[in-house]
């Protein structure tokens, strides 16, 4: 059994590392901002050990990984400080699991190690927190490269499954690599409880790839009903969500190097791996859609 420090234990990603790391019987330490949240309390009945604490907050994740064996940790570019805000809580993440001598597992982005900005903001901070980490001499890390999301499906408003459709800013045919974060917590979890194997690797990680036609044609047999594929216009997107979306989407569009999901599941069988369908099954979307 492992003590493990979970930063952002609330969120998405935090939440299912947490989930696995309880289920298979490590001692977790829950970094949370707010320990009367309902998300905060339902770790706490589950045997989490929550701590109230910031990620920015260097005297709060002191205490919090003293007597940690490895960290599980992510930034965020969306707080009132933007990019640099980020980058300072990556750093302190990184600064923090040094001091301790504790295992590093930080999530990042694919892609992140490249020297090349991508002008992509939330893209450029991780790409900057990598040179820092790798940086430190004596650090033991892990980082993962997540690609898009698959929980980013469940914004049916967005993406137009409330009105009975899947609208995308990409060409129906256009693959598109897609994560679930409890692939990300299933490798997260296999590198700290193997950290001899996974210590100083980087691993771009992928569930599977799938076209918006595939992705429309996998919805109607779990929802039970036609869900057609529209391609959104890019400059709606860009009015709807900003540049920074409409950008990413664009790099989506142009890209032509897709990570190789066989050979990920090969190397890491150990995971629980997700298709897209398999994951759509886990979704209920009736209280999503009623919602």
């Amino acid at each position: 059994m492992s003590t493990v420090l979970v930063i952002g234990a609330t969120g998405k990603q935090g939440r299912a590392v947490t989930d696995l790391l309880l289920r298979r019987g490590h001692d977790v330490v829950a970094l949370t901002r707010d320990a009367d949240s309902a998300a905060a309390r339902t770790l706490a009945e589950q045997g989490a050990r929550t701590v109230v604490g910031s990620p920015a907050d260097s005297d709060a994740l002191s205490k919090a990984v003293t007597g940690a064996d490895a960290v599980f940790g992510l930034s965020l570019p969306f707080g009132p400080g933007g990019k640099d805000e980020e980058v300072a809580q990556g750093r302190l993440l990184v600064d923090t699991a040094a001091q301790a001598g504790a295992h590093l597992v930080y999530s990042s982005l694919r892609g992140a190690d490249r020297i090349v900005d991508s002008q992509v903001a939330h893209a450029g901070s991780k790409q900057q927190i990598e040179a820092y980490l790798r940086e430190q001499d004596g650090l033991r890390a892990t980082v993962l490269g997540p690609v898009y999301f698959m929980e980013n499906m469940l914004n049916v408003r967005f993406n137009g499954l409330a009105n009975g459709r899947l609208a995308m800013p990409l060409s129906p045919d256009k693959r598109l690599d897609q994560v679930t974060v409890l692939d990300i917590a299933g490798l997260a979890v296999h590198a700290i409880e193997n950290p001899d194997d996974l210590v100083g690797k980087r691993i771009d990680l992928a569930s599977d790839s799938v076209t918006g036609t595939e992705a429309a044609a996998v919805l109607s047999e779990v929802l039970g009903k036609e869900i057609p594929y529209h391609r959104l216009p890019i400059e709606q997107v860009r009015q709807w969500a900003g540049d920074e979306v409409a950008t990413m989407f664009q790099r989506f569009e142009e890209n032509t190097h897709f990570v190789d999901t066989a050979a990920l599941r090969a190397a890491y069988p150990e995971v629980s791996w997700h298709t897209f369908e398999q994951w759509a099954s886990t979704v209920d979307w009736d209280r999503l859609l009623q919602a």
